[in-house]
Formats: C-alpha cells, sequence, structure tokens
C-alpha cells in the first residue's frame, strides 16, 4: 500500500517506538509563529507541534527567544492526533524529566546547583532549580537566623539539595547553611594564612562592647580593646567608634587554636613613649594632672598615653593619711621626675622634691595642730 493510501494512524505504525505516546524524541525546529507555538520536523511526514504552555514551565518565556528554525530540540511525544496528522508535544515535560534526575543527581552526589530565589513562602523560600520549585526552610537559608527574608528574593545563590523524595509524594528540599558555614571556615583560614603580627590592615567595624569593637577583617572579626583605641584615656568606645566604621589597624596578635586575633587603633607613629627619654629624663620638672587615686598615692597624666605615679611617700613632706587628703582629681600639679622605665613604661613623680622643705618652727606648728586635733577627737 502507497503512503497516499495509508492512514495516518497506519503510517505510525512505521515510525520507531519513541514516537508514540509517552516517548521522548529528537526534532528540528521549524517555526515559531506569533502564539508561540513551536512547529518541529520530526523527521518524517507529519510534523509536531509544541503549544506555548507546552514550551517551559516559566509562563513568561517566550518561546522565540529561547529557540530558531534549524535548532535541535528533545521532545515528549503527549498525543498522536489522527484527525489533524499532528503529532502535540511537550518541551516541558522532557525538561522536567531532566531537571528531576539532575536534582536526583545532585542530592545522591552531594554536587552543589545554582538555584533563583522567587518568592518568601511560609516557613522559608520557593527557590527555581534547573527549572524546578524546591523549598528552602528558614533554618537553611544561611548559619545564622536571616530576619528579612523577602531582601533574598531575585538573588542568584549555591544550594545543596539535602532531601529528595519520590514517593508516596515528590519532595526536594535546598539548603545552603553547611555551603555558607564551608565558605566562612575558607575564608578564614584565608585569613589566618595571610595575617602577620604587625601588618596595617583594613577594616569595618561590626559589634560595640562595653571593653572594646569587633571588626570584621574579611570573614574573621578581630578586637581592638578599649585600651588599644587611642594613647590617651577612653571612657567610652562609642565616643570613638560606631558600628559600620571603615579603621585601619595594627595587627597586635593571632592566636589561630581560639580564633582569635587582638587589634589596636593606635597611630604607631604618634606614640607618646617614643620621645619620653627626653621629655621625661630623671630630674626633670614636669606638669600634669592627677586622674586616679590609689590607697599608694596618685596617677598623674603628664600627657595622652603617659601617666605616672606619686607615691604616697612623696605628695608631701609631712605624713600623709590618703592621697585625696592632699590632692583632688582634676587638680594640676607639678612634679620632679625620679624613675624612668621605658621598658614597661613606668614614671614616678615627686610633688614633695619641688616644695621647699618646711622650717622646724613649721614642723613643730603642724605636730601640734595634729595633737590637738586629735585629743578633741577623743574628747
Amino acid at each position: 500500500m502507497s503512503d497516499e493510501n495509508k492512514t495516518f494512524e497506519e503510517m505510525l505504525d512505521d515510525f520507531p517506538s519513541t514516537l508514540r505516546s509517552g516517548g521522548v524524541v529528537k526534532g528540528t525546529v521549524i517555526s515559531v509563529n506569533d502564539k508561540g507555538e513551536v512547529f518541529v520536523n520530526l523527521g518524517f511526514k507529519y510534523e509536531g507541534i509544541i503549544d506555548k504552555n507546552e514550551f517551559s514551565s516559566d509562563p513568561d518565556v517566550n518561546p522565540a527567544d529561547v529557540v530558531k528554525e534549524g535548532d535541535e530540540i528533545e521532545v515528549y511525544v503527549k498525543r498522536v492526533n489522527d484527525n489533524d496528522g499532528i503529532v502535540e508535544l511537550s518541551k516541558k515535560h522532557c525538561d522536567k524529566a531532566k531537571s528531576l534526575e539532575a536534582l536526583k543527581t545532585a542530592y545522591e552526589e552531594k554536587t552543589v546547583v545554582m538555584g533563583t530565589v522567587k518568592n518568601v513562602v511560609k516557613g522559608g523560600l520557593m527557590i527555581s532549580v534547573e527549572g524546578e520549585r524546591v523549598f528552602v526552610p528558614s533554618s537553611q537559608v544561611s548559619n545564622r537566623y536571616v530576619e528579612d527574608l523577602s531582601a533574598l528574593v531575585g538573588q542568584e545563590l549555591d544550594f545543596n539539595i539535602i532531601e529528595y523524595t519520590e514517593r508516596p509524594k515528590r519532595r526536594i528540599v535546598a539548603g545552603r547553611r553547611e555551603l555558607v558555614e564551608k565558605q566562612i571556615a575558607e575564608k578564614r583560614q584565608q585569613v589566618f594564612d595571610n595575617l602577620q603580627v604587625g601588618a596595617r590592615v583594613e577594616g569595618t567595624v561590626s559589634r560595640i562592647v562595653d571593653f572594646g569593637a569587633f571588626v570584621d577583617l574579611g570573614g574573621v572579626d578581630g578586637l581592638i580593646h578599649i585600651s588599644e583605641m587611642s594613647w590617651g584615656r577612653v571612657k567610652k568606645v562609642s565616643d570613638i567608634l560606631s558600628k559600620g566604621d571603615k579603621v585601619v589597624v595594627t595587627v597586635l596578635d593571632i592566636n589561630k587554636e581560639k580564633g582569635k586575633i587582638s587589634l589596636s587603633l593606635k597611630d604607631i607613629n604618634a606614640n607618646p613613649w617614643n620621645t619620653a627619654a627626653e621629655k621625661y629624663a630623671v630630674g626633670n620638672i614636669v606638669k600634669g594632672k592627677v586622674v586616679r587615686m590609689v590607697s599608694f598615692g596618685a596617677f598623674v597624666e603628664l600627657e595622652e598615653g603617659i601617666d605616672g605615679l606619686v607615691h604616697i611617700s612623696q605628695i608631701a613632706h609631712k605624713h600623709v593619711e590618703k592621697p585625696e587628703d592632699e590632692l583632688e582629681i582634676g587638680q594640676e600639679i607639678q612634679a620632679k621626675v625620679t624613675e624612668l622605665d621605658l621598658e614597661n613604661k613606668k614614671i614616678s613623680l615627686s610633688i614633695k622634691a619641688t616644695l621647699d622643705r618646711p622650717s622646724k618652727e613649721e614642723v613643730k606648728e603642724e605636730a601640734a595642730e595634729a595633737a590637738e586635733a586629735e585629743e578633741t577627737t577623743e574628747e
């Protein structure tokens, strides 16, 4: 029987089994019309057609932007229409099978996939991977709580397929918690490998605490202790720094085992101790301000970053019970340098050495006043 006398159904009997409903076959694009329908040459007398709705899972996709005449594509045979002599095809169905297989392989082999965040749903995110919608629980979005998930919509990110179940109901779940933790670990290792004590590095203040400020050095936080923020005295960290500030710091210490880095905001070139040997040589008379009292004496600020100690025995020629009996916080004083220890950054001062020694009469008078005051107290 000639082809002209055969029905469409009879002619299909001569086609390969893949051209039957449910099969997958390759074809060549003939054209794409204004409706978005794609006509495909299947290598036989009759052609196939892909309806726009069967071209892609994404309704916004325009088939004309994806395929053109002459392109070879793989399609799924939906139905053979005997009346119209047309084979109805689906590219979407074929792509879905490939996508599911790719996702299954990614799950089994623990490979990373790229996904685009589509929208926020109850309990997490919905992303598109290989054209398939995949759920990401909020606990798997990152290694820490993300307050505003909507900020991620539209972003293309790396994911792991952490669950793939086909029966009784297909369930695919992705996550990036492990990936983020791995990336952070790699960044930390890189920072620790490249960082050296004494180096000047740039960072961003990530957190302010009472005792200092943490600085992000590119994946690792280092601490600037409050004592390392200025050569002078700092009462509050917030007086010097704010979260988000860009800073240049000096690396003081690196402890890889504990993952700690100590930093300093001080300008090394402005270290007041660099010129202390000349300014505060033993015997020099200096001026300063009383900044702190202790039981054994008073600390005097000579300049920002340099304090000297006046021992209680060096406050006056007379016996002093408590430093505050003779001195006040903020009081300007004059003293003589009696000792300079550059290595330990210590300076000993004497106010007494700058005062005239009292006469015998004055000593007797003071002693009498002291005795009289003591008798009055006893009464």
